[in-house]
């Protein structure tokens, strides 16, 4: 919406093993701002994902 890009990706993870998510948000110029976050829980072979809807809010699922 308005060129922020959300950057999504597991930490921790391996073979038959889950991990962690982390995060950052980059800026309109692709700068990371301080925006960012960590969080335990993503299962065996799972895959973070994140999407932007219509009022420019993200959503991370995993």
């Amino acid at each position: 919406m308005n060129g922020q890009v959300l950057m999504v990706w597991t930490e921790g993870t391996g073979w038959s093993k889950g991990g962690s998510l982390a995060w950052k948000l980059l800026d309109n110029t692709g700068k990371p701002t301080k925006a960012e976050g960590y969080a335990p829980g993503v299962p065996v072979w799972g895959l973070p994902s994140v999407f932007a809807d219509r009022k420019g809010n993200f959503t991370i699922i995993y």
